[in-house]
């Protein structure tokens, strides 16, 4: 059985008037990485972050069993917290990916590494449910957006067609707006309000603020948490049949007892497989 971790959100989900920002997370099994690399291949990556989160939420605030409709109600910093918890719990605190200098002319590689911790942000000190900004002298009320907001913009994107996707992209800002706010949104609101919301749900965009080791020009690079763990796990899909493999070879356990495992189980196993397997005078 695998060993749930408890977690504190940064905002936190609203239930009856009440907020509450604990939760309970489990590691991924080899069964949720495979339905996301291949059961859930074909859906935006904010359907198939619900999808994941659903699965391995245990708890969220009072509710237990987790629904589908609680996860996607969550603020998008919510649910990038919950995917770097998740990460950390199941393959380490410690992340590595390259990046490419974007400066024209130099396109440098570079390495890096990040650790969850310094990727998580403080709790927001007074979450609500509702907001209120002042905007060219106007009160404007809205919420923060959420995974179904989330889903429903990149179930859009999915349904147009490849050559007027770049516009529907450049759209998507407006029609996440248009969900949130109360009333109309116009120019004035489109500019001024997204800097606001991302001051209030700080973990939803997560910018690294990096210099190039080669032309030593500064830049920024925004991290998202779904999109390198689903790299992550369709780059490991080959290593996980292995596992599989190996451990039905010689432990002869079936292939559904094996993919309930966590990785660090998994791992665990191979490595003391691997010890048996090794001759003594080579250990």
């Amino acid at each position: 059985m695998a060993t749930s971790i408890p977690i504190t959100l940064p905002s936190g989900t609203w239930r009856n008037g009440v907020r509450h920002r604990d939760a309970l997370l489990r590691p991924l099994t080899g069964e949720d990485e495979l339905f996301l690399v291949e059961d859930a291949e074909g859906v935006s990556p904010a359907r198939r972050t619900t999808l994941l989160l659903t699965r391995c939420l245990e708890r969220l605030g009072t509710e237990q069993p987790v629904s589908d409709a609680a996860t996607r109600a969550l603020t998008a910093g919510d649910r990038e917290a919950l995917l770097l918890h998740l990460r950390r719990v199941t393959f380490g605190e410690t992340l590595t990916s390259v990046l490419t200098c974007p400066r024209a002319g130099c396109d440098e590689r570079m390495d890096l590494e990040l650790r969850v911790s310094e990727l998580l942000v403080d709790a927001v000190p007074e979450p609500a449910a509702v907001h209120e900004a002042t905007i060219d002298g106007r009160t404007v009320r809205f919420r923060l957006p959420n995974g179904e907001d989330l889903e429903e913009v990149g179930q859009t994107l999915l349904s147009v067609d490849a050559a007027v996707r770049e516009q529907a992209l450049s759209r998507m800002t407006r029609l996440v707006l248009e969900r949130c706010v109360e009333g109309e949104v116009d120019d004035a609101i489109e500019a001024q309000l997204p800097r606001i919301m991302a001051e209030l749900d700080p973990q939803a965009e997560l910018l690294l603020n990096l210099v190039c080791t080669r032309c030593g020009r500064p830049f920024t690079a925004l991290f998202d948490a779904a999109s390198f763990l689903f790299r992550e796990l369709a780059a490991h899909r080959d290593v996980l049949y292995r596992d599989v493999h190996q451990l039905a070879l010689h432990y002869h356990w079936s292939e559904s007892d094996i993919l309930a495992m966590p990785a660090e189980r998994r791992r665990r196993y191979l490595e003391l497989l691997a010890e048996a397997l090794t001759p003594r005078g080579k250990r």
